[in-house]
């Protein structure tokens, strides 16, 4: 890092970058925060085209909004936390799946220059007396990460490291797959119907709202699984049910298009053994 270069803070996320911000600023700190954008655990990765993502999202995934407005531009974040003249200090916790493949891709853009970490990865939080391990970066509040001294984890992310990600990434976009989970701490390659018999174990036998099967497999991801932090999504989620309904795994009825507006079961036929 040279003199001249500007500081700036990235973590994957719109929430985890203003938690980083926030904290910042209990600091005195004033250093710019860039949200990255791109969920890059769901989708095709082998082409950087936006285009061809979002129309793979579209046909693979079910936004329970339907009037949100399409992002205008989801690499200009990436552009700008890559840009020359700057030192990127790079947010993560290597256990969520999602922050592990933003870190990834990041390593592969920034293409061998250097840039600095913060890494969670296996820290303990303590609150109360209670310590807790952090999974996720999204676990934390930006008190709590003033008050465990996360920053003070911050180091060079060494040359061997860089190449490494870049490496992992580069097979990543190779493979190609729809989606992209953890195992043994490395993100790997997984098919489309990866989390279709966690839905399946997971729906109930007496009829509720859909929206109720997906908050419950969300939180089974996310706190139940060994390891957590799988890097799924409602969207994704909100489509795999309607495929299951659809194949006769489920029992969806309801008008939609929202999950508010459907309800799920469980067949007697697909009962847990």
């Amino acid at each position: 890092m040279t003199d001249a270069a500007e500081t700036i803070h990235v973590a994957w996320g719109v929430s985890r970058a203003e938690s980083v911000r926030e904290a910042l600023r209990l600091q005195g700190c004033a250093e710019r925060v860039i949200a990255l954008s791109h969920a890059l655990t769901v989708g095709p990765i082998a082409s950087l085209d936006g285009q061809a993502r979002r129309a793979w999202l579209a046909a693979n995934t079910r936004d329970d909004d339907e009037d949100r407005p399409d992002q205008v531009d989801l690499e200009a974040p990436w552009a700008e936390a890559t840009a020359a003249g700057i030192h990127p200090v790079f947010w993560v916790c290597r256990t969520d799946a999602a922050e592990h493949a933003c870190l990834l891709a990041f390593a592969a853009r920034m293409a061998g220059r250097p840039f600095d970490i913060v890494d969670a990865t296996g820290f303990d939080f303590t609150d109360f007396s209670q310590v807790s391990p952090i999974w996720s970066l999204g676990q934390l509040r930006p008190g709590e990460i003033v008050a465990s001294g996360l920053g003070r984890r911050r180091r060079p992310f060494a040359r061997a490291e860089r190449d490494a990600a870049a490496a992992a990434w580069a097979q990543l976009r190779r493979e190609n797959a729809p989606l992209r989970i953890l195992r043994d701490g490395r993100l790997v390659s997984a098919p489309l119907t990866q989390f279709d018999a966690v839905l399946v174990r997971q729906a109930a036998p007496d009829r509720e709202p859909l929206i109720a099967l997906v908050a419950r497999t969300l939180r089974h991801l996310d706190a139940a699984l060994d390891p957590p932090g799988q890097g799924c999504s409602h969207e994704l989620l909100f489509a795999r049910i309607l495929a299951l309904g659809r194949a006769g795994k489920l029992e969806v009825t309801g008008p939609g298009p929202g999950m508010r507006a459907y309800a799920v079961r469980r067949p007697a036929a697909h009962a847990p053994a």
